[in-house]
């Protein structure tokens, strides 16, 4: 098994909520035995706006309450990003205004957009589960900005974390965003960064880690990714070990897929359409043909009360999405 090329994973013994969370471990292992305690959130304050600066933002905040935008308007050209984040801690309660503000300002006088102002709309928003909305955000800074941003925008949204009021779910959005991207560096620095700090992300951001590893034939590093899960106690579902029978199959190493697909009942899932087909694909690329029909015949066993509810599955996700 190939090592993980940049930085390595670590073990944490913490159970992982289908939330984000923040914990609170007394010990770790980290390549031996030694005690780990997670580094203390940041908390850096702003002053607070004084003379010229205190009146703009109080009347800025007076014509977006009353959604006044041709007062606002004139105002223009007095924003600043001290004056920008002033007013977005106002006003952070109303996600809805927050970004309506972020985009005004970004057509306005986009060079008062910082990343500090861009860390905290994007707590906003993850805070509120508007994630398409951020991700529209940081999708756009991640493109236009330099090779180390990533590390800086994790560094300005923690040490916001508290100003804002903050949830975990910034974390995992930052973490998951990283992955769909397939900026698989930055993705696994953000892990690693947020377990430093006692975060750790939900199942289906691995998920779509691990999904984007396989779709660049990175089986091996899934691998690695899922040993490291199981290590932090974050509890997989079934796509989780879907994708681990597929990278076990892709590697050439059925006995480990089979046994993945053995091992489901007992950690309370039931093998899909898709374990099977994906055990019998592995098998016939193998030229095992035997297998492959006895994984077969085992999928037609499933009962039609089975597919119907994976069919089921399906469309209730489509309309969610749609929703």
């Amino acid at each position: 098994m190939n090592k993980f090329p940049f930085r390595q994973f670590s073990s944490l013994p913490n159970s992982i909520a289908k939330e984000p969370t923040f914990t609170n471990p007394t010990t770790c292992g980290k390549f031996g035995r030694r005690n780990w305690n997670p580094l203390l959130i940041p908390h850096r304050t702003i002053p607070e706006p004084k003379g010229q600066d205190l009146d703009f933002v109080n009347v800025a905040n007076s014509h977006l309450i009353h959604s006044d935008w041709a007062k606002l308007n004139s105002l223009s050209n007095g924003l600043t990003g001290f004056r920008v984040k002033h007013i977005l801690l106002k006003i952070k309660q109303d996600y809805v205004l927050s970004l309506e503000f972020f985009n005004w300002v970004a057509a306005q006088n986009p060079t008062s957009l910082t990343l500090e102002t861009h860390s905290m709309i994007l707590h906003i928003l993850t805070k509120y589960r508007r994630f398409k909305s951020a991700e529209t955000i940081l999708r756009k800074v991640l493109v236009s900005g330099s090779i180390d941003l990533p590390s800086k925008l994790f560094e300005a949204i923690l040490y916001s974390y508290r100003l804002c009021d903050s949830s975990p779910r910034v974390f995992d959005f930052l973490f998951k965003t990283f992955a769909h991207m397939k900026k698989f560096r930055n993705a696994t620095n953000t892990f690693c960064q947020m377990k430093d700090y006692g975060f750790f992300p939900t199942v289906e951001s691995c998920n779509a880690y691990l999904s984007s590893l396989l779709d660049l034939h990175r089986a091996d590093i899934a691998l690695v990714f899922y040993r490291e899960m199981q290590r932090c106690r974050i509890s997989p579902n079934v796509y989780t070990l879907n994708m681990v029978i597929s990278a076990y199959c892709k590697l050439g190493k059925l006995e480990n897929a089979v046994e993945v697909l053995e091992k489901m009942d007992s950690m309370g899932f039931s093998p899909t359409v898709v374990s099977y087909n994906t055990l019998i694909a592995g098998h016939c690329d193998k030229g095992i043909l035997s297998s492959a029909l006895k994984f077969k015949n085992l999928m037609r066993r499933m009962d039609c009360t089975r597919v119907w509810l994976l069919l089921t599955h399906l469309l209730m996700g489509f309309a969610k999405k749609e929703n």
